[in-house]
C-alpha cells in the first residue's frame, strides 16, 4: 500500500488553515494544522529526516489511539486560527489531541501543513511527498500580517534560523518594516517555482470555488460546496496602510509577478475603500 503523505505550505495568513478545515470535512481525509515543534527543524537535513518521521508517527498515533497531534479550538481545526478584527489579533488555537471522528480506510490521505517550516524545506520535501501550496494576493496577505502579534507581523520568520540564516539576517538589514514583509513574502512565493502549477492553490480560487478547487490535492474535494467569504473583499483593514502596501508592491520586481497582475493588486484597493 502507497501511504498517501502530502505537504501542505503556504504564506501565513494564506488560507492553509482554512485549507485544512474544509479537506477535514471530507471522507478518508486527515489534514493537520501545524503540528511540529519549531526545534524539530535545526536545519534542513534534521527538519527533513524529522518530518519523514513525523508523518509515521501521526499514522500510528491515528491507527491505534484515533487521535493525531494538531492545533486545535475546542478540538476542532477552525477555518482561522486568529481572533477577528483589525489589528493586535490573538492566536485562539493551541497544540492537543485532534480527534478522528470518521472512519479511515487503509489508503486514507494523511496533510500536513507548515507554513515557513515547509516553505523554506521544499525542495527537500519534494523528492519524497506531493507538495501543495495555497497563495493569496500579496496585499491582503500583508495587511493580515500586520493585523496580528506574531514573527511575520515583524518581517521575519523564526524558523529561518535554523533553515535559511542568511536570509533571516538579510531581511533584519532592511529597515523599511513592509519592504521587508514584502522582501520576505517575494521570498516565501518564490520557493514555489519548484512546484507544477498545478500545485499552487490560489486563495481567490479557493473561494469563488466552494472548496472545489481542493480537487488538486484529493479528488473527492469535488463534493465540496461550502459557501466562503473571500476576506479579500472584507473591509477589514485599514485603508491608508493597504494602499501604502500596494504602492510598495507596484513598485516592487519580485516573485508576486510570478502569480499575480498589477491589476489584481490595484482590484484589492476597491474592497477597501467603501
Amino acid at each position: 500500500m502507497i501511504k498517501k503523505n502530502i505537504i501542505l505550505t503556504g504564506p501565513p495568513r494564506s488560507g492553509t488553515t482554512l485549507t485544512c478545515n474544509l479537506l477535514n470535512r471530507l471522507p478518508n481525509v486527515v489534514a493537520l494544522h501545524e503540528p511540529m515543534n519549531l526545534k524539530l527543524f535545526p536545519d534542513k537535513t534534521e527538519g527533513l529526516k524529522n518530518t519523514i518521521d513525523f508523518f509515521e508517527n501521526m499514522r500510528t498515533m491515528i491507527d491505534e489511539e484515533g487521535f493525531a497531534i494538531s492545533k486545535v479550538k475546542d478540538g476542532v481545526i477552525p477555518t482561522n486560527p486568529f481572533e477577528e478584527g483589525a489589528s493586535n489579533r490573538t492566536s485562539i488555537v493551541k497544540k492537543g489531541k485532534f480527534k478522528i471522528n470518521k472512519q479511515l480506510s487503509p489508503d486514507y490521505v494523511l496533510v500536513i501543513k507548515h507554513n515557513g517550516h515547509f516553505t523554506f524545506l521544499l525542495k527537500e520535501l519534494k523528492n519524497h511527498f506531493p507538495c501543495y501550496s495555497v497563495i493569496r494576493n500579496p496585499v491582503s496577505t500583508i495587511a493580515s500580517w500586520n493585523s496580528i502579534n506574531v514573527p511575520v507581523s515583524k518581517g521575519n520568520l523564526t524558523v529561518l534560523k535554523g533553515l535559511n540564516p542568511v536570509l533571516f539576517e538579510d531581511l533584519n538589514t532592511i529597515g523599511d518594516l513592509f519592504l521587508r514583509q514584502i522582501a520576505l513574502y517575494n521570498e516565501i512565493v518564490k520557493s514555489y517555482s519548484l512546484l507544477n502549477e498545478k500545485n499552487i492553490i490560489r486563495y481567490e480560487d479557493l473561494i469563488t470555488s466552494s472548496g472545489k478547487v481542493l480537487s488538486a490535492i484529493t479528488e473527492v474535494a469535488t463534493e465540496l460546496q461550502v459557501k466562503l467569504i473571500n476576506k479579500n473583499k472584507v473591509n477589514s483593514y485599514n485603508f491608508d496602510q493597504m494602499e501604502m502596501i500596494a504602492n510598495k508592491i507596484l513598485r516592487d520586481q519580485g516573485a508576486w509577478r510570478d502569480f499575480y497582475t498589477e491589476q489584481e493588486i490595484l482590484d484589492t484597493l476597491k474592497f477597501y475603500n467603501q
